[in-house]
């Protein structure tokens, strides 16, 4: 193999082995940031908001996990309250920011003997699509 063979193939994996670890502490700082925001609203629990009541805020990788109870004294379904949810999430200035960092929530609304009642996913995307 001639030398200049081996520089290049030396430079291209070394272009690839920092390419890696740049992925690496992206994933990280997005990690990061899921973890902040889940613990800054699991500090706050719970948090009630009409007949929605946030118990659980945990990060999972690059995920905030939002566990809600629906007490259903109210005149809307489950599925109108995650979408007005949905909707606040989407447009609050703060969680748009993590959004566009690549953060996503997952929205559990459950009744209050613990039955899933409806799961959703917030991404970046799925809020541009609600905005057309």
């Amino acid at each position: 193999m001639t030398s200049l063979t081996r520089y290049t193939l030396l430079s291209l994996i070394a272009v690839f082995l920092f390419g890696c670890s740049g992925n690496t502490d992206k994933q990280r700082q997005i990690e990061a940031i899921a973890q902040h925001r889940a613990t800054t609203l699991s500090n706050s629990l719970p948090i009630e908001h009409g007949p929605l009541t946030i118990m659980q805020a945990k990060a999972v990788g690059n995920s905030v996990q939002l566990m809600m109870i629906y007490n259903g004294e109210a005149a809307s379904s489950a599925q109108q309250l995650l979408e007005g949810s949905i909707r606040y999430y989407c447009n609050n200035s703060e969680v748009k920011a993590n959004l566009v960092h690549g953060v996503i929530y997952n929205i559990k609304l459950r009744s209050p003997r613990g039955k899933l009642l409806a799961e959703r996913v917030i991404t970046e995307n799925s809020c541009a699509k609600k905005a057309e």
